[in-house]
């Protein structure tokens, strides 16, 4: 009978044993799993950090929006559909079940509040409002005006990116697009290589008319537009100013003069009477690019501030015009 009782004893202190262990490799199961999920990114407001990966999202900028659709998350609310819809062309298209949150710089706070979201994703310049919006949800502010943003935007850009999808889980099939995107500009760039060009530099303008008289948006080489131009084999001719804040310089048509002997692309909405203004401007006639017919149109439905899906509808219109 004791020898019955003692051998009961050590299966009980044995199988304890067992139970502990199990448990404590649970634990570190538990532990391990829970390090996979956690997410955190630095913003404007400090280091962000997430358990696990956010489902309701709104979006309060336009770059963002699209970086949630690139992720392949509708989001429950943004900020100016009806400018979003009219500006950033891209295939990806917002559900009707998407709400408008009001414009950028003033969203409505109350139409956010009945979303009910998880997180809200904005930029440094909706800061006035942050404590209205953290009594909603987390915030995640980014800022496109960083030094190290300013610096190379298109790096910048691709940060935002890879940063949203994190916040929402996406990060592997984000990974994918870039490399796709990533695999187009090189296809892109060999097939440039084999055009007859008069040059392969380039200027890029966003032009328009203020009041009949012609503004032009000169990219500079810090622009992601410029980045990525440069990535399908052409050089950017302005040097000017390579830390523009916005990615770009404004000029009239005489400031043109420096940039005449390289290819003039542009996007101009249809409605604009630039050209029609600058017919008989003896400047504008004087201009190599002019004379040499090395002006390239794309139209206006391309967002120069924009995503990779933007930027691969840039290369997509670029590319249609000067293959021509």
């Amino acid at each position: 009978m004791k020898k019955v009782i003692a051998l009961s004893l050590v299966l009980l202190v044995g199988l304890t044993g067992c139970m502990e262990k199990n448990d404590e490799s649970s634990e570190k199961s538990n532990d391990n799993e829970n390090a996979k999920t956690q997410i955190e990114l630095e913003g404007v407001i400090g280091t962000s950090s997430f358990d696990k990966p956010k489902e309701k999202v709104v979006a309060l900028e336009w770059s963002i929006v699209e970086e949630l659709l690139i992720s392949g998350v509708q989001p429950v609310g943004i900020a100016d559909i009806e400018g979003f819809e009219k500006w950033v062309k891209i295939d990806a298209k917002l559900d009707n079940t998407v709400a408008d949150v009001g414009n950028r710089v003033e969203p409505n706070i109350e139409v956010i509040a009945k979303l009910q979201p998880d997180v809200i994703i904005g930029m440094k310049y909706q800061e006035e409002i942050l404590s209205e919006l953290e009594k909603i949800a987390p915030v995640v502010l980014y800022d496109n005006l960083d030094p190290s943003a300013v610096e190379d935007q298109y790096a910048y850009t691709l940060k935002t990116l890879r940063d949203t999808a994190r916040i929402v889980g996406k990060g592997d099939d984000v990974e994918t697009e870039i490399s796709n995107f990533e695999n187009k500009l090189n296809e892109t760039k060999d097939n440039i290589e084999q055009l007859d060009l008069n040059s392969n530099e380039f200027v890029f303008t966003q032009a328009y008319s203020v009041n009949q008289a012609p503004t032009f948006r000169i990219f500079t080489t810090n622009s992601a537009v410029s980045h990525v131009l440069e990535k399908i084999g052409l050089k950017n001719k302005v040097l000017d100013d390579p830390q523009a804040t916005s990615g770009f310089i404004e000029s009239n048509v005489e400031g043109l003069v420096k940039y005449q002997d390289a290819l003039f692309i542009h996007t101009v909405q249809e409605d604009d009477p630039l050209f029609d203004n600058l017919k008989d401007n003896v400047a504008w006639n004087g201009l190599q690019f002019v004379k040499n017919n090395d002006i390239y149109g794309i139209g206006g439905g391309v967002w120069t501030f924009g995503s990779i899906y933007s930027m691969e509808t840039l290369i997509n219109h670029v590319t249609n015009v000067i293959e021509k």
